[in-house]
């Protein structure tokens, strides 16, 4: 069992491996606002910076917000900068089965780091382990 680190409402940050931090969003992402998200990856950059791993999982199996307009933007310009500033390098996601993108790669925005989808955790884990 992973080790959790801490949560809100909408997520819980866990550590799988030692390499790898995870956030995991809970089905209360149904009724999180656009700034529930973004304090939601601000904690989860916090932890990423404070942990310095490798490689980063957020699992959004159970997540449920729609975006409302230039969060993504916002995440691009605030968020991933921090990850990469933190040593990651590599970056996934496990998604719902029927996810069109599983299985593509790669880097957005500003990343200086490679980002993959997966629709089994555990395929996603060994990516991030091979970094």
């Amino acid at each position: 069992m992973p080790a959790e680190l801490v949560r809100n409402p909408w997520a819980v940050i866990l550590r799988p491996r030692d390499e790898v931090l995870e956030l995991r969003w809970l089905p209360s992402t149904a009724g999180m606002g656009d700034g529930g998200f973004m304090a939601t990856l601000c904690l989860f950059a916090w932890e990423a910076e404070r942990a310095r791993p490798s490689g980063l999982l957020i699992d959004a199996v159970e997540f449920r917000h729609r975006f409302g307009a230039g969060v993504m933007e916002w995440r691009d310009a605030h968020i991933i900068p921090r990850y990469g500033a933190a040593g990651v390098r590599r970056f996934a996601f496990v998604m719902p089965d029927g996810f069109p993108n599983a299985g593509n790669e790669a880097v957005e925005g500003p990343a200086v780091f490679p980002t993959r989808w997966f629709i089994h955790r555990h395929e996603a884990l060994d990516w991030l382990a091979a970094s």
